[in-house]
């Protein structure tokens, strides 16, 4: 399936590169959730044995700036996928990050509507608008 966007009588239409911007940051949420996991409960890295170097050494601060980045686009996702009804969650993200076909308990016009919403929502979150 390619990635659509309505255009005719959608007030949540979005320029097509910031479009595919955000489609593929709703892909990466699940590996940015790991990553960020995997930076909060990681350890330094081990020093490599040399008493001098030429490179400033800030990993506590590199590990900072990169949980804040990645926290700010996770939450980003999250609070835009609050806007969507319960009963439509997984059919969104589904269609986005598998690319999927939408269920059959709605029409597929509500899961389109609701998808763009979203979108919309996390270009929004992320002050891409």
């Amino acid at each position: 399936m390619r990635d659509f966007q309505a255009t005719k009588n959608n007030p949540y239409v979005l320029p097509a590169t910031l479009y595919k911007r955000v489609i593929a940051l709703v892909r990466d949420y699940d590996r940015l959730k790991g990553e960020y996991y995997e930076i909060l409960h990681g350890s330094a890295a081990r020093p490599d044995g040399q008493p001098r170097g030429t490179q400033k050494s800030c990993p506590t601060e590199r590990k900072a700036v990169r949980l804040s980045l990645i926290s700010a686009e996770l939450k980003a996702v999250e609070q835009a996928m609050i806007i969507v009804p319960h009963e439509y969650r997984e059919g969104v993200r589904g269609n986005i990050v598998y690319q999927v076909r939408y269920p059959d308990d709605a029409g597929e016009r509500t899961y389109k509507r609701w998808k763009q919403r979203f979108i919309y929502n996390v270009a929004v979150n992320m002050n891409y608008l």
